[in-house]
């Protein structure tokens, strides 16, 4: 991979810069795999097919690496290491009352905890130093996006006395999704939130009342106009490593006898009825969302479900 010498330096007087040299090197690491079998019953005659790919993106080398301490050389380096790391606070629970947060002797949200209300997240003090900041970030998840490491499919056919059925399945997983924007702040663009954040959510008895008792909920207190609240800083609690699992195509059909279609002329015929994306499995449809969505607010087309009938017709 092409990278500058930044410890070699010409005068300006020469009026250049040094050409890029292979310097830096990095390699895609995984591997894949395709099982086929195919069977017969008395008249059933059918097939099973199952496929996996797993791939992942690992830097090798890095032209002198340079780092002021050791968290910056643990936090930065690209020497043999896994790319597109999702950096993070890593969420221990939400507190329970008032009195908790009085007596907590960590400092949470950055600001003696006076920001903090009953349910906000409680961060986990990684290093211990009493203060969460940048230094209590760990890896929690993968690279965001539509493109899994590790992808699968399961495709089975069975075929009898002229009906035909295919079902093809596909799968994923090792992928995250942040949720951001609409899917995280309350009130985000003009008023948008997701139905979920209001349903559940820590609130008063009594909205009019600020001494009424608190009531639990999954999610945080609402509050407007303050998306820099420590609730919605990047943590695992935001973070979701998807998986799933759809019904890609499952198609029925029928191949019509030929002592039949031989009267009217007709050398083939089959109908059949298909659909695309019936249903998936996943652990995404808390938040509305579709597994194979890559925008962080969720505003994009999910996968179409579609129906077809047809017929083939050889004269």
């Amino acid at each position: 991979m092409p990278a500058s010498k930044y410890d070699v330096l010409l005068p300006s007087e020469v009026g250049y810069t040094l050409p890029l040299a292979n310097l830096n090197s990095d390699a895609h690491r995984g591997m894949e795999g395709v099982i086929n079998y195919r069977g017969k019953a008395g008249e059933l005659s059918y097939t099973l097919g199952v496929n996996g790919t797993v791939s992942r993106r690992r830097d090798l080398e890095q032209y002198k690496p340079r780092f002021g301490n050791s968290w910056n050389e643990y936090r930065n380096s690209f020497t043999d290491r896994w790319a597109n790391i999702n950096w993070g606070y890593q969420v221990a629970g939400q507190f329970q009352s008032q009195e908790e947060i009085d007596s907590y002797a960590v400092d949470n949200d950055g600001q003696g905890n006076r920001t903090q209300l009953p349910g906000d997240l409680i961060f986990k003090d990684v290093n211990g130093d009493k203060v969460i900041n940048d230094l209590d970030q760990r890896p929690i998840g993968y690279a965001e996006g539509a493109n899994p490491y590790f992808s699968y499919g399961i495709n089975t056919s069975f075929a009898y006395k002229g009906f035909s059925l295919f079902v093809d399945f596909s799968g994923a997983s090792m992928q995250s999704f942040l949720r951001d924007w609409e899917l995280r702040y309350p009130f985000q663009n003009n008023g948008t939130s997701p139905d979920y954040m209001f349903e559940d959510r820590w609130h008063r008895a009594d909205p009019f009342n600020n001494d009424s008792p608190w009531v639990p909920g999954k999610y945080p207190a609402i509050r407007k106009d303050n998306a820099g609240h420590a609730n919605f800083q990047r943590s695992d609690y935001w973070v979701t490593n998807v998986r799933y699992i759809r019904l890609r195509n499952l198609e029925l059909g029928y191949t019509v006898p030929q002592k039949v279609i031989n009267k009217v002329g007709i050398s083939n015929l089959r109908v059949y009825a298909n659909a695309s994306n019936l249903f998936s499995i996943d652990n995404t449809k808390e938040f509305g969302v579709d597994p194979e969505i890559s925008s962080a607010n969720g505003l994009v087309y999910p996968q179409q479900r579609s129906f077809n009938l047809g017929f083939v017709l050889g004269l």
